[in-house]
């Protein structure tokens, strides 16, 4: 396997849709550039991904996904990394996230759990916060 990383394109949008479909994650509300996304691409196959999308003056961690055939080689480490790092050059450096089932991975990286009702306006504003993601959803948060 010969995994590429790259900084998200619009044109990506339809193979991360369907990534993230396949992984039962949203995709309704995708920003339409996919600015502050990275892509791991195995040839011309997408196989993971992970974004941080700027809402007010802080990030909203999205969209962390690798394709089951490609877990446990480092995927999501990088994609995950690459989009905190992307966020951080922006001037981005509290990230937020919502999660359904890996929260204890993102712990292994420094974020903690945060009551519902202590996101900043900015995030519960969201549509992952508001609806998307069920209200048992763990929210977290990192400085960077």
């Amino acid at each position: 396997m010969d995994i590429t990383y790259y900084k998200a394109l619009p044109e990506n949008r339809p193979a991360l849709e369907s990534l993230l479909k396949s992984l039962s994650l949203p995709t309704e509300d995708l920003p339409a550039d996919l600015s502050g996304f990275t892509l791991a691409f195995d040839g011309p196959v997408l196989v993971g991904s992970a974004g941080v999308e700027q809402v007010g003056k802080v990030g909203l961690l999205r969209s962390v996904a690798v394709a089951a055939s490609h877990r446990s080689l480092g995927v999501a480490a990088h994609v995950f990394q690459s989009a905190i790092d992307n966020a951080r050059k922006t001037g981005i450096d509290d990230i937020w996230l919502i999660t359904n089932t890996a929260d204890h991975y993102f712990e292994r990286h420094g974020f903690e759990r945060v009551p519902r009702e202590n996101a900043p306006a900015d995030i519960s504003g969201t549509a992952q916060f508001a609806g998307l993601c069920p209200s048992s959803a763990v929210v977290m948060y990192k400085k960077v």
